[in-house]
């Protein structure tokens, strides 16, 4: 049968994402809708400090990445012919940003905005722009599978060697709670994928929604473990030109109720991404395995 798990895809939450919530699921022109000035204006603000425009084209890479890597198994299936079209249309960047900025629009997505304009005036001091900077520089690179198998290899041997840098890593994914909110991003992008799947008719015999969800659950440990090396080796490169010192900063941060505040915002946001393009890749997927296009 085919797996129902694209594991690449479910890794693409930015980097301080926490506290997972609901997201509904926009139709495929996902239109921005109107907000008040204030929101607006933090919708814009984050925006441009966080370089968000640049993370779209790499997401959509991403999950096109991912999506050569289920080739054979289409193929198999009799199908494929179209499917990286699909998937890129899927994600074409400028969707993906009406699908995160609509989701910030959303009532359940207010935290308060005094502690979110701090976490940007973080972003907007020198550490703050240089970070982004990494980790976008970084996230880019991760695209090249031989690039993330030297950042795996150099995050574990510097782990053998006892480095003092593991351990700061380690207290970043802890003080920012990386890995649980993105496992339960991928657990509930996993039953996403499923539905799709479903609705387009790619199961022989229909699955229920407890049956979706138990497949889920299935891949837990999987998820779990793929996350944490993938965000190990992505944090060691990142954040590598950094001093102990500002590394030592930047966790404070994270942690901190303004960094907490800016994290839950950008899950929203990302958690809406990620919810309605796995239903569009289960859709398109069960399309490509009957050998029509979605």
């Amino acid at each position: 049968m085919f797996r129902t798990s694209c594991l690449a895809l479910f890794l693409g939450l930015l980097v301080l994402c926490a506290g997972p919530g609901p997201a509904q699921e926009p139709p495929l022109s996902a239109p921005v809708p109107k907000a008040g000035p204030k929101a607006g204006q933090v919708d814009l603000r984050l925006w441009r400090v966080r370089r968000l425009a640049e993370l779209m084209p790499i997401l959509r890479d991403e999950a096109l990445a991912e999506a050569r890597t289920m080739l054979d198994t289409l193929r198999d299936g009799g199908a494929g012919i179209g499917w990286l079209d699909s998937v890129a249309r899927i994600h074409e960047p400028a969707r993906l940003e009406a699908l995160f900025r609509a989701a910030l629009r959303r009532p359940a997505a207010g935290v308060p905005e005094a502690r979110l304009q701090a976490a940007l005036d973080f972003y907007e001091t020198d550490l703050g722009r240089r970070l982004v900077g990494l980790e976008t520089t970084a996230r880019r690179a991760m695209l090249d599978p031989d690039a993330e198998a030297l950042a795996r290899e150099a995050f574990a041997t510097a782990a053998s060697r006892n480095d003092p840098r593991v351990g700061r890593i380690g207290r970043l994914i802890e003080e920012a709670d990386l890995i649980g909110p993105n496992v339960a991003g991928g657990l509930n992008a996993a039953v996403a994928f499923s539905r799709g799947f479903s609705d387009g008719g790619g199961f022989d015999m229909p699955m229920t929604e407890d049956q979706m969800l138990a497949d889920a659950w299935s891949q837990e440990a999987e998820i779990r473990a793929a996350t944490l090396g993938w965000m190990e080796a992505y944090l060691m490169l990142a954040y590598s030109p950094l001093s102990d010192a500002e590394l030592d900063r930047y966790i404070g941060f994270a942690g901190s109720p303004e960094g907490q505040a800016l994290s839950a915002l950008l899950f929203e946001g990302f958690d809406a991404i990620f919810l309605q393009t796995s239903r569009d890749l289960g859709l398109a997927a069960a399309a490509q395995m009957q050998g029509s296009e979605l």
